[in-house]
């Protein structure tokens, strides 16, 4: 039995739950298309840590220390806090089907994730959103989602808190806040301003700092307002480190996944979307100094700060400046001045509060990387 075990992986039982994560295919010409599939599969009541040490150090290191009876009483914050507190399943396999092809999964690490990588021979044009079933999960149905992203086009690579949502990520007591007892809220015009880019054909890729387990949470959000992307988080386990810390310490892992991402798709060019309340702006200049050409745009919204009256002498964008831009302190325009120092190009970093401002812009960077891309698509066919 301990053989069949190691072998063949622990059967999946009835009170585990299955997390699916939303993924980008990619396409070569000698391998076709490669589905990458990632799983999380844990066990949500009565987690062993809990049991271990005790819910009071549990929120003692979520920074949780001051939650009052009612709040711990309120039921979003019981949902959100047990995904902290699950236990992590190991040596687990799933089947996973995808159209009429069965695949089978490697086993479950000890972080409860599980990744692997499929091939995949439809008929589905690119840019279709494949479903993706596991077949043999014990409970209710369990379902995610793939997209076939073509080699060629652009894709928006975007943060997500306080970028896309208000997180206020740069305040501990309203991180912690938002985390685990506010319903998250959508920063404003920013779905429409998607939508307008989702329309054009862009494809889409979440990347942010957040962990793992405010994913459940955080879908219905993206579902209901933002177009479909693969989303990458981060691994985070309690007993580890302090949650405020793992949130000051992210620019190692967004470097490494957003240049993940434009190495496997080397012939696709991309806008940056992030915020200034972190290192959302030195990260993206970073990778603009490495990808050069491919990266088409770095859109920062400019979290809120006490306004001025000093305008814009010397920034970045010095041909037509956003708004955001105009009011900004001396001492962000400083920040942008240096960062701008390490740009192949100046022109392609916006400054905003308002997404409006954007629309004229992202259009004409969208339009022109249409036309290279049918110049390439013509090349090639001669």
């Amino acid at each position: 039995m301990p053989y069949r075990w190691l072998r063949y992986g622990s059967p999946l039982k009835s009170d585990e739950t299955i997390v699916l994560f939303p993924q980008s295919a990619s396409y070569s010409p000698s391998k076709g298309w490669n589905i990458p599939v990632h799983a999380w599969i844990v066990e949500l009541e009565n987690g062993s840590l809990s049991r271990r040490i005790g819910q009071h150090a549990v929120l003692e290191l979520l920074g949780l220390s001051g939650v009052t009876d009612d709040q711990k009483s309120s039921e979003v914050f019981r949902r959100r806090l047990s995904w902290f507190m699950a236990d992590r399943e190991i040596n687990k396999r799933l089947n996973v089907q995808i159209e009429s092809q069965v695949h089978q999964s490697p086993r479950s690490r000890p972080s409860g994730h599980l990744k692997f990588t499929v091939p995949y021979t439809g008929l589905a044009p690119d840019g279709s959103i494949l479903d993706i079933a596991v077949c043999d999960a014990p409970g209710p149905t369990v379902n995610g989602q793939v997209q076939l992203v073509p080699p060629l086009g652009i894709s928006v690579i975007s943060d997500i808190d306080d970028t896309i949502k208000i997180s206020n990520v740069t305040d501990k007591k309203d991180l912690i806040k938002g985390v685990f007892f506010d319903q998250y809220k959508v920063v404003d015009a920013m779905p429409q301003f998607y939508q307008h880019l989702y329309e054009q054909d862009v494809c889409f890729h979440y990347v942010s700092s957040s962990p793992w387990q405010i994913f459940p949470s955080l879908s219905p959000m993206l579902k209901k307002f933002y177009p479909y992307g693969s989303v990458s988080l981060r691994h985070f386990y309690i007993a580890d480190r302090s949650f405020i810390d793992f949130f000051r310490h992210s620019k190692r892992y967004k470097l490494a996944t957003i240049s993940a991402l434009l190495d496997r798709y080397p012939q696709r060019e991309f806008i940056l979307i992030g915020d200034s309340g972190e290192k959302d702006p030195e990260i993206y200049c970073e990778i603009a100094g490495k990808y050069k050409d491919r990266i088409k745009a770095i859109l920062i919204r400019q979290v809120p700060y006490v306004t001025t009256d000093e305008s814009l002498d010397d920034g970045l964008a010095l041909a037509e400046p956003t708004l955001a831009e105009k009011t900004m302190p001396a001492f962000l325009r400083q920040r942008w001045r240096s960062l701008g120092d390490r740009l192949p190009d100046r022109s392609i970093f916006k400054v905003f509060s308002d997404p409006s401002e954007l629309y004229e812009f992202t259009d004409a960077v969208i339009e022109k990387t249409k036309n290279t891309s049918r110049s390439r698509s013509h090349d090639s066919a001669q």
